[in-house]
């Protein structure tokens, strides 16, 4: 009986459990936040959090290039009027995605990758905030959340409302080492990888 009890509720358990959304990227491709064999750094975004994003993701460019690293950016666009241009942001989100590839070649080089970055490069147009909400990072677009999965899929680390990128560093250098010191052809463009008004 006690076995039964027990079995109950680690089941009940299991089914309350919140899934991960399986959103399309702004590429058109389904994602998975939680990638299997890989550590996986998913930075929310938003208009009023776009400069923000961008310093976090600069962050984590030593650590780029590396097979069993990824970064993916979740942009919570339901109060944008982004909603209403659709094609338009998709488009916006691309072309950044493009040129933030461009920007972190030197990154992967000294990674030891010689593949182009903008296979890697993920940005998610969360309209419905459906991938916003699985993750269970709240309605506030003016928070920046950052959840770090490890390669079995679990949360290894996450916060709701952190200002500095230091705390994220530390847990990836963690899970990955230290990062390749800034390569000599780094270019400091500012990144313009998320939305910006305009």
């Amino acid at each position: 009986m006690k076995f039964v009890l027990i079995a109950l509720l680690l089941m009940g358990g299991t089914a309350g459990a919140k899934e991960l959304a399986h959103p399309k990227d702004c590429d058109g491709k389904f994602v998975q936040l939680n990638l299997p064999d890989k550590i996986t750094v998913v930075l929310a975004s938003s208009q009023p959090l776009a400069d923000t994003t961008r310093e976090f993701g600069r962050a984590l460019y030593g650590w780029q290039g590396r097979e069993e690293f990824r970064v993916i950016v979740v942009v919570d666009l339901r109060k944008s009027l982004g909603t209403l241009f659709k094609g338009w942001t998709l488009g916006k989100m691309k072309a950044d995605l493009d040129e933030e590839a461009e920007r972190l070649v030197p990154w992967y080089r000294a990674n030891k990758n010689p593949g182009n970055p903008r296979g890697d490069l993920c940005g998610i147009a969360d309209f419905d905030g459906k991938a916003t909400d699985s993750l269970g990072w709240g309605s506030d677009e003016k928070k920046m959340k950052v959840t770090v999965f490890g390669k079995n899929g679990d949360v290894i680390w996450s916060e709701m409302d952190t200002t500095s990128p230091k705390a994220m560093q530390a847990e990836v250098r963690k899970l990955l080492g230290e990062p390749v010191p800034t390569p000599s052809d780094a270019f400091p463009r500012k990144s313009r990888i998320l939305l910006r008004k305009g």
